[in-house]
């Protein structure tokens, strides 16, 4: 899965001369919401056909999700399908597989395994429930990629049981192969601080020998596709070229495509009777390339011309297409026009819900303008060569995702000078204040501040009131200062990673200038930022990463504390949690009795803010041609307080600093903090109130009388 790469629009937008040829396909037209007798022409089309790939144009239109279960159901009940295949990595299906073949609910284990896009997203749920209906029908995954929970937390520790199982060596560090992985997938980095390429690709290579060794079966076969996706993945991560492009496949995706349809093929010939409905990319599934001229797409190879050339005419590529002239990109709506003389113009001009057109006619071998590898840009290709057969969508519903916390969060904060010095560990004034330090290094600490989060911290339902105050500046002057509170909603801070859910109840605007924000959603990551849940500084697998010194021990709340420094020369999203790369460091208190950690002060200097971040905020005024914004800097102080025997966030200050930019690239400072506190922590199930969201400003008016009274929590 890859996404759109972000390019100048003016480039993206080009608009090539249209064929002058007539361009008149037979088409079926099919309702808006067909029912089964609709697509019984697929009974012809598919005669003989055991695997069917179904794309979309995007990985981010609900209704073409939704049409995709529907045929896919077709295909499972009148024409005898036994096996769906996703776009998604051999491990983690695998792994959901076993998971529901021991009773597991599908939807649980799905969403843990496939790409968020799908897992997440409400309309991929009748998918879902197709499959819990029809638990007869296998599920399988033919991507090299770490795409779910499964793969980043079990994949490691899974493969080195397995080499133990049969006496097979992988010499490399299970801890230091964990974190390696996690940096391909979260960070897109081969990291050599630990494990150096020749060492991961020599270590992988010599396992797979290994592999072929053992008797065959369908675990060792399933083992050696994934270590040989794991090479893969450390070639693809390690040598891969930037291609700027409105495309959204290029050669970047050669060796990714190649090993998905080795994936999908070696399963197809342990299992030769089985019937296959792929679910994925247009761009992977399509059968040829060699009519398309185009540069940099044309040097692109997709899984399906693998397949094709193996299985003929027993692989049938169906595509979908849309015919938008408006495409959500970079946080904004841009204009995309559909081009005269074009596939989609044709479509388009139908006026029908949804339009089916098959390949296997003269009409549609004629070379046309199309976009099917880019919502932007069109290229010219025979159309009969890229696909078997087309779905025409006259509509593209966006997907939308539930509340159960699955976003990424955005970025956070810097403090005032002033806040950073109160941050600072307090330094004894005389030598009667002086704690003696004992034998612990910090690295043992750490590690019992770890071990005892389960004891020190919620691992359960409760909730809460949020009181945040968010004040923004452009050159020290102050744009945006307003207060709100909310009810929020966490499940634990132990054994979840999902985010709050919070509930808009009382909002103060007390200065609005050049912009005013609309949701709350826009300062989530501002507000709330629970350390215990989200820095890798506290996971078991990461703090022996980072450089540790022991600088004091003081009285901190009537509590002897550990004030521990910690830094880090690694400066990627897996160590940092930040999306940009930066130099991250900062202090820790942990108490001396429990080991709670009870405050925690985090600094990330940046140091390249990427360009796909750098949407600027909606200025108004003299500051309207500011179109881009950068982080310079960014700042989170946090402090805990006991509560019925566990911690819980109490206060936490956090501040962005940056730069606002003209296209003329005129720089000015900005500043956004956010001050926030919690109080009224409510245990009893039967009490919490709010579970759903509610975000939006506008939805919620100014009580004066309720401000008139309000006090800060102690």
């Amino acid at each position: 899965m890859r996404f759109l790469q972000p390019v100048l629009m003016a480039l993206l937008l080009f608009t090539a001369r249209g064929t002058a040829q007539d361009f008149n396909p037979k088409t079926i037209a099919l309702s808006e919401q067909p029912d089964a007798t609709e697509f019984s022409f697929l009974k012809e089309e598919l005669k003989e056909v055991q695997v069917v790939m179904l794309g979309e144009i995007t990985h981010f239109d609900g209704n073409v999700f939704e049409m995709k279960t529907k045929l896919a159901a077709y295909l499972i009940a009148e024409m005898g399908y036994t096996t769906l295949a996703f776009e998604s990595g051999i491990y983690d299906v695998w792994h959901a597989q076993k998971k529901i073949d021991q009773g597991e609910p599908v939807k649980a284990s799905l969403q843990e395994a496939l790409f968020g896009v799908w897992g997440k997203a409400k309309e991929f749920e009748s998918c879902l429930t197709l499959l819990e209906n029809n638990k007869h029908i296998k599920i399988i995954g033919f991507d090299n990629q770490i795409t779910g929970t499964y793969g980043s937390e079990n994949l490691a520790r899974d493969l080195y049981a397995y080499c133990n199982a049969h006496q097979l060596k992988l010499k490399l560090k299970q801890d230091d192969f964990s974190l390696l992985l996690e940096s391909m997938t979260q960070s897109g980095l081969f990291d050599e601080g630990d494990i150096s390429f020749l060492q991961y690709n020599e270590s992988l290579t010599q396992l797979l020998t290994q592999l072929s060794k053992l008797k065959p079966n369908e675990d060792n076969a399933y083992w050696k596709q994934i270590v040989k996706g794991l090479i893969v993945l450390g070639k693809d991560t390690m040598e891969r070229d930037l291609i700027l492009s409105s495309f959204t496949t290029t050669a970047a995706d050669n060796v990714r495509d190649a090993q998905m349809a080795e994936n999908l093929l070696a399963y197809i010939k342990r299992h030769p009777n089985e019937k296959i409905i792929c679910w994925g990319a247009n761009q992977h599934f399509a059968n040829s390339m060699s009519s398309i001229k185009t540069p940099v797409l044309k040097d692109f190879i997709p899984m399906g011309s693998y397949m094709k050339k193996v299985l003929k005419n027993k692989m049938y590529s169906l595509a979908a297409v849309t015919a938008e002239e408006a495409i959500f990109l970079q946080n904004k709506w841009n204009q995309t026009p559909i081009q005269p003389n074009s596939f989609e113009s044709f479509l388009k001009s139908k006026k029908t819900a949804h339009l089916f057109v098959s390949s296997n006619q003269p009409e549609m071998a004629k070379v046309q303008f199309n976009r099917l590898f880019s919502p932007i840009t069109f290229v010219e290709a025979k159309l009969s060569e890229l696909h078997d057969g087309y779905l025409f969508f006259n509509q593209a519903i966006p997907t939308t995702f539930g509340n159960d916390g699955n976003e990424k969060l955005p970025p956070s904060t810097e403090l005032t000078k002033q806040e950073v010095e109160a941050s600072k560990p307090i330094v004894p004034t005389s030598l009667k204040e002086v704690i003696v330090y004992g034998s612990r290094t910090p690295y043992q600490i750490f590690k019992k501040a770890i071990e005892r989060q389960k004891t020190n911290y919620p691992d359960s339902p409760f909730q809460s009131k949020l009181y945040s105050h968010i004040v923004t500046t452009i050159k020290d002057t102050v744009v945006l200062d307003f207060e709100c509170i909310a009810n929020q909603y966490d499940l634990g801070y132990v054994s979840h990673s999902n985010r709050s859910t919070k509930a808009l109840k009382e909002i103060r605007w007390n200065y609005q200038s050049v912009f005013v924000p609309k949701s709350l959603r826009e300062y989530h990551g501002l507000m709330y930022n629970s350390p215990i849940q989200y820095t890798p500084l506290l996971k078991n697998n990461k703090f022996k990463k980072f450089d540790l010194v022991l600088d004091e021990v003081i009285s901190w709340n009537g509590e002897e504390v550990y004030v521990i420094h910690f830094s880090s020369t690694r400066n990627h999203s897996t160590y940092t949690k930040r999306v940009f790369l930066s130099n991250y460091s900062g202090y820790l208190y942990v108490n001396k009795s429990d080991f709670a950690v009870v405050r925690l002060y985090e600094n990330w200097e940046v140091t390249e803010f990427p360009e796909s971040l750098q949407e600027g905020y909606p200025l108004t005024g003299e500051y309207t041609h500011y179109l881009k914004k950068v982080y310079t800097n960014e700042a989170t102080l946090t402090d805990f307080k006991k509560i019925n025997g566990n911690y819980y966030l109490a206060h936490a200050i956090n501040t962005v600093k940056g730069q606002l930019k003209s296209q003329t690239d005129v720089s000015i400072p900005f500043e956004t903090k956010v001050t926030s506190y919690w109080s009224d922590f409510t245990f009893d199930a039967k009490k919490i109130t709010n579970k759903a969201e509610q975000h939006l400003f506008e939805k919620v008016r100014y009580d004066a009388d309720f401000w008139s009274l309000f006090r800060l929590p102690e």
